[in-house]
């Protein structure tokens, strides 16, 4: 099993665990935009301890818990990262707590490079209707089309 087939059999875990989550990072990006190589997967995931405990007995062998909780710099958050053993491959998992703040700072958050990828290769087939609307609702219209200028020019 290699990194994205590790990362795959995650996502297919937290489905089966009725686990919220949102694949986040490259392997988001490289679905809609440039792809790029990355050493790691990114995840977002509503849950707590138990839930934590209940994935990773549910993976089995070949995971590794790195049970030090990390927090993220950037956005506040606390990460646990999975390791798959046979390739090395890291999945952090970064967790969405329940304070309004948060929940609205993590709805704004954008990576704009990964934005920007997605502009050049989808720009044409994006529901731009259903863009609007959100960018209009969270006051990022002005930025998004910047990031288009940027694109077309």
């Amino acid at each position: 099993m290699n990194g994205e087939q590790a990362t795959s059999y995650v996502l297919s875990k937290l489905e089966e665990l009725k686990i919220d989550h949102m694949l986040v990072g490259a392997f988001s990006s490289n679905a809609y935009g440039v792809i790029r190589s990355t050493n790691d997967a990114d995840i977002v995931v509503a849950f707590g301890e138990s839930d934590l405990t209940r994935l990773f007995k549910s993976l089995g062998e070949g995971f590794i818990l790195d049970r030090q909780m990390m927090l993220e710099g950037f956005t506040g958050s606390v990460r646990n990262v999975i390791k798959h053993s046979e390739s090395g491959f890291d999945i952090e998992l970064f967790r969405l707590s329940n304070d309004p703040h948060h929940q609205e700072r993590w709805a704004r958050r954008k990576d704009l490079d990964d934005i920007v990828n997605v502009l050049i290769v989808s720009g044409k087939s994006l529901d731009w209707t259903y863009i609007y609307q959100w960018t209009d609702r969270h006051g990022t219209t002005a930025l998004l089309d910047h990031l288009k200028s940027e694109v077309e020019s």
